[in-house]
């Protein structure tokens, strides 16, 4: 899938919807895909870019936007509703499935600061959903 497909597919997922948080989240930042969790997401440095966050919060967060777009694990195929997934986030459906069927855990230690940073953009896009362990 091209960038540009990932990002009509983003935007007809949340027509209307001020992506820039969305994309922060997933990783889709402004024309580039963001694969591992130390990458610069876009924008300059002086405007307090985001870092990006590790698949499984990724992963939380976009099966959360999925589900309430109709699309989650609880009414569709989840190898299917995985593939869109991994296309999306830029990694590995297999693995994401494996994590999905175990369950997504985010543990405190490991992964506060990256849930701080989403629970903040998810607040300024003044979603009803926050990230919790």
């Amino acid at each position: 899938m091209t960038q540009e497909e990932k990002m009509a597919l983003l935007q007809g997922m949340f027509a209307g919807a001020d992506l820039n948080g969305v994309r922060q989240i997933i990783g889709v930042n402004e024309g580039e895909v963001c694969y591992q969790k130390d990458c610069k997401g876009g924008g300059d440095a002086g405007d307090g870019a985001q870092k990006a966050v590790t698949v499984k919060v990724r992963a939380k967060v976009l099966l959360e936007l999925m589900k309430r777009c109709g699309m989650g694990l609880d009414t569709r195929d989840r190898t299917k509703v995985c593939r869109l997934a991994a296309i999306l986030m830029g990694c590995d459906y297999k693995a994401l499935l494996n994590t999905v069927s175990d369950g997504i855990r985010l543990n405190e230690r490991t992964h506060s600061d990256e849930v701080k940073q989403v629970n903040a953009l998810l607040k300024d896009l003044e979603a009803d959903y926050r990230l919790d362990f």
